[in-house]
């Protein structure tokens, strides 16, 4: 796995060395990327679920200020620790090992890029982004980048929330959402 574009482009990224996470491949990491703009100026970035942090780090090399890296796996935090370090990107890193709903709970932050790349076989997606819209932590102009397995589904209308575009790549479903008008 490695960082597509940016000023770390081509740096090799560690995955977690466990069968209970899904490491995201590079063309499913395009389709998104191309999709909310290919570099960025300044955003804030959330990465729940993050794993490896391949897509926080990804945003951070394309020129996101900050990125926070939200997982509650030990060795997902390992990884994303080194995968840092390697980096040299610790000022624009947040790390922390706690569940997603204490975070989502707790954090007083407003984040201009969500990523939410849950476990396949989670079905709370739906709460996620209703939390997400009652506590107003995606910006105003933010968007959410939900991943999800093709056979699933989530609500394309949640609490203000809305689904502008969704893409299928292999058996992965991408949502793109943001607030509706």
């Amino acid at each position: 796995m490695r960082v597509i574009a940016g000023f770390h482009r081509s740096r090799l990224l560690l995955e977690v060395n466990s069968k209970d996470t899904r490491e995201i491949k590079d063309r499913v990491k395009e389709a998104i990327f191309n999709s909310i703009g290919p570099y960025f100026a300044n955003e804030v970035v959330l990465d729940l679920f993050a794993g490896s942090g391949a897509l926080g780090i990804e945003a951070l090399s394309r020129g996101a200020n900050k990125a926070v890296f939200i997982d509650n796996y030990y060795l997902a935090i390992k990884t994303i620790k080194q995968n840092i370090e390697n980096l040299q990107i610790k000022d624009e890193s947040t790390i922390i090992k706690t569940s997603y709903l204490d975070y989502l709970y707790k954090t007083e932050e407003k984040f201009d890029i969500i990523f939410l790349d849950p476990p396949y076989t989670m079905e709370e997606i739906d709460q996620i982004i209703t939390i997400i819209s009652e506590r107003e932590i995606l910006s105003k102009k933010g968007v959410i980048v939900c991943l999800y397995e093709k056979s699933n589904s989530i609500k394309d209308t949640n609490n203000g929330i809305i689904e502008y575009k969704q893409k299928r790549i292999g058996i992965t479903k991408i949502s793109f959402m943001k607030w509706g008008i």
